[in-house]
């Protein structure tokens, strides 16, 4: 098979040419019903144009990622479309930001997830959002986080909502760590969030701030986030200085006539 489990990690995949050389390695995982091949990396001498074709015709039907941004050039290339453009960032906790002083009435509250803050995150994810719209199921996923841990628990210490002078919440920021999905020992912002009414009140900055401080509070010498090319976002993070870690391409492979989507 062109696709197989890679020997000496059973976590990873290899893709094959045809007469069994490893073009490719990458893992293989299920987004919220997308499949995905992630952290597609090409191996050393294999021709970009090679990894390309292959993948077009054994990963069809799937989501590619991968931090190679000649890969994603070749796919490209051939026609295809790039789905999305990802940094992820990272800050080293050496030198933060002091604790901004909030509007009066305004705190920052423990971490949780109630009705208020499900109605804040659906307005600020609205139709417009660069990233995705909010669904009925985000709100599961927060919930799961929170009451079992699932897929992480979260980093108290680095999460808090912010509750305005009617005492609801209007957003949050929910930190986990040390995460599984880094090389390096680090924290990671899942969400950060304020509603459109209670934005332009320097919240966010105060949401991460918070983040920030707690994470190295935590013990842990690295917070780390992922933000679309396109989210004016990115100007709030490199003002609290976040710097660039990686990037990740993101093109959807089309389906073939009798691929599944699935490896």
């Amino acid at each position: 098979m062109p696709v197989r489990q890679h020997p000496e990690d059973r976590l990873d995949s290899l893709l094959d040419a045809d007469d069994g050389t490893a073009l490719a390695r990458f893992c293989m995982y299920d987004d919220d019903g997308e499949s995905v091949a992630a952290d597609v990396q090409p191996l050393p001498g294999a021709a970009l144009t090679a990894v390309a074709a292959q993948a077009r015709r054994d990963l069809a039907g799937v989501r590619l990622d991968t931090p190679d941004e000649g890969l994603a050039d070749a796919l490209v290339a051939g026609g295809l479309a790039l789905h999305q453009a990802t940094t992820e960032l990272r800050h080293d906790l050496a030198e933060l930001p002091a604790p901004p002083v909030l509007p009066a009435g305004w705190t920052l509250a423990e971490p949780g997830w109630d009705a208020d803050l499900a109605r804040a995150c659906d307005a600020a994810y609205g139709p417009d959002h660069p990233n995705w719209r909010w669904q009925s199921g985000d709100n599961e996923q927060m919930r799961a986080i929170f009451d079992a841990g699932d897929p992480v628990p979260p980093l108290r210490s680095a999460s808090a909502r912010v509750v305005g002078p009617d005492g609801r919440s209007a957003g949050h920021v929910l930190c986990a760590g040390p995460v599984p999905w880094t090389d390096d020992v680090c924290g990671w912002i899942l969400d950060i969030a304020v509603a459109p009414h209670a934005q332009g009140n320097g919240l966010g900055r105060a949401l991460l701030t918070h983040a920030l401080r707690g994470t190295r509070e935590a013990g842990l010498s690295t917070l780390g986030l992922s933000v679309l090319d396109r989210n004016p976002a990115r100007r709030l993070y490199d003002n609290a200085g976040f710097r660039t870690h990686a990037r990740v391409f993101s093109v959807l492979l089309p389906p073939t006539a009798d691929s599944t989507g699935t490896q």
